[in-house]
């Protein structure tokens, strides 16, 4: 069963720095207690696995989760552009457990890879 976490539209701080991530989708993480942070894959459609982390503040009451690690580098080398739409979805599986799959839709084009 495929869930999606992320579908939004990016903004300056998204391509920029960090893409911020809905805190309603952390419960698809399995973050310790006392622990802010989780890495994953995400393949992309052309099969291309990115390392990312999901991150959590430390010491707020507002957790305001991102996602970091490779994801700059996958900005840069999609060309992503404010506006351009990302969504990441979870795949379940008894056998394997969970995966993620990431994709984007451009603002100007029909659908990106």
């Amino acid at each position: 069963m495929e869930t999606e976490l992320v579908n939004k539209r990016l903004t300056i701080t998204d391509i920029a720095s960090c893409l911020s991530y809905p805190a309603g989708s952390l419960t698809a993480f399995r973050m310790g207690q006392g622990q802010n942070g989780d890495n994953f894959n995400a393949r992309d459609l052309t099969g291309r696995v990115w390392g990312f982390r999901l991150c959590t503040r430390n010491h707020d009451p507002y957790e305001k989760p991102v996602i970091r690690g490779e994801w700059l580098r996958y900005v840069r080398e999609k060309g992503l552009a404010v506006d351009d739409l990302i969504i990441l979805t979870m795949v379940q599986d008894a056998e394997n457990g969970a995966s993620f799959n990431i994709r984007f839709e451009a603002a100007d084009l029909e659908l990106a890879l």
